[in-house]
């Protein structure tokens, strides 16, 4: 009888905290009915690295198009990892959805990324995909909205990334990517990632977030290039990518719960207008641009937010690249007061150099370097989790340049190649997120 009352005791206790868990909002941000946009920036809200029933996905793209429509996002990027055969999601306007097809192909260790894959459309074979973006990355020439991007995507291999030199002809970094985060959880602190298992039935974006507590905001490889060259950051998604759990193929998390978690936001100057070609050419300049930064949605509505640089020539978006002068200055809005502690970060070269409480910042700047801007909040996921700083805002980096070094900016990309002509790179193990206080 003892028994059977312990039994009934334990699973009540489970249920109860089962029901709260799913009840639990992870936003930090009251909610409103409508959050108005920063003055000078529009924010459109998208999702990247997006794969459909064409490649390894388990959604088609239609099907796709309408949960993101539902989610309300603003554009889609779809990447189909080596994705040959003619035709695929039709592009375009979309009831109030932006609809873009890029690529994704295999690349020795990583994955390469395109955003607008001209030369790359007609090939027919992995290696010829290979080939053409071998050239690419060797031919150091700066893309435009209207040519090839490319984006040197996570490595493919659990726990590694690029080290080393990286080709002039790399465009951008997907310096998040949710899945290779998961991947490297399992290595490095499994006992967190079986929480958020437990956690994911009653509440899948709280189980997700709470993966990024902690996360190290010292993006060493995107510094470094961002000194060089302009190279503008992405998260990637990844969504439809087959997980396994304890070796079982899952269709988890869902593109559902990748959409409302984390996104790719660009800030324009200018509202889009419903014309297909300037509005795409807006957005892939932006994100070209670097004019953008990422965030977990699923902690609080970052519309309202902006991050901005300001001197005595005035105004200039993320991802500028100004020389520094006597009014050089970075200034961050947030779009409202969370409800739970939270700080804004200014970090220089990978360094935090500011931390600040209120809603409004402002830096001045006095020493050129590589600046972004980090928002975290102290969030509790779960009773039994206690208080963690988890990244809400990352933003692409301001690089300020010394006064004497605007002028030769442009020649400091270099690329690595072997004998053969080949280029080649490094891999280095990378840890799990390292916590920081």
């Amino acid at each position: 009888m003892k028994k059977a009352i312990f039994g009934f005791a334990f699973i009540l206790v489970v249920l109860t905290y089962a029901i709260s868990l799913s009840l639990r909002d992870p936003s930090a941000l009251p909610a409103t009915l409508e959050t108005p946009n920063h003055p000078g920036f529009y924010d459109y809200r998208g999702i990247m690295n997006v794969q459909t029933t064409l490649s390894n996905g388990y959604m088609t793209p239609q099907e796709i198009i309408r949960l993101a429509q539902e989610t309300k996002l603003d554009f889609i990027v779809f990447q189909d990892l080596n994705r040959f055969i003619p035709g695929g999601p039709t592009e375009g306007w979309q009831r109030q959805l932006l609809v873009f097809n890029g690529a994704k192909y295999s690349y020795l260790e990583s994955r390469i990324l395109a955003l607008s894959p001209e030369r790359l459309k007609s090939v027919e074979s992995l290696g010829q995909a290979q080939t053409i973006i071998a050239d690419l990355l060797s031919s150091g020439r700066r893309p435009s909205a209207k040519v090839d991007s490319l984006i040197l995507g996570q490595a493919s291999r659990d726990g590694t990334e690029w080290a080393g030199i990286v080709p002039s002809g790399v465009a951008g970094l997907e310096v998040l990517n949710i899945h290779q985060h998961i991947n490297r959880l399992w290595r490095d602190d499994r006992m967190s990632l079986l929480w958020s298992m437990l956690i994911y039935p009653f509440n899948p974006e709280l189980a997700l977030v709470r993966l990024f507590a902690d996360l190290d905001l010292d993006f060493n490889t995107w510094d470094r290039l961002s000194r060089e060259r302009l190279t503008y950051g992405v998260l990637g998604s990844d969504a439809g990518q087959p997980a396994k759990i304890l070796g079982w193929p899952t269709n988890i998390p869902s593109y559902e719960t990748l959409f409302n978690l984390a996104s790719n936001h660009v800030l324009l100057r200018s509202e889009l207008t419903g014309d297909f070609e300037s509005d795409r050419e807006k957005v892939m300049n932006a994100l070209m641009a670097g004019s953008s930064y990422f965030a977990f949605d699923s902690l609080g509505q970052t519309k309202g937010f902006a991050t901005w640089y300001e001197d005595s020539k005035g105004i200039q978006s993320l991802g500028s690249r100004p020389v520094l002068d006597d009014r050089s200055r970075l200034l961050v809005r947030l779009p409202k007061k969370p409800t739970v502690p939270f700080e804004t970060v200014i970090l220089r070269d990978g360094v935090g150099v500011m931390t600040s409480n209120s809603t409004e910042t402002e830096f001045r700047v006095y020493q050129p370097g590589v600046y972004r801007v980090a928002v975290r909040l102290f969030v509790s996921p779960s009773v039994l989790d206690g208080g963690r700083w988890i990244p809400w805002i990352i933003t692409n980096p301001v690089t300020i340049q010394a006064r004497n070094q605007g002028s030769r900016s442009s020649a400091s990309a270099v690329q690595s190649t072997s004998s053969s002509g080949k280029i080649t790179w490094q891999l280095k193990r990378s840890s799990a997120s390292k916590p920081r206080s």
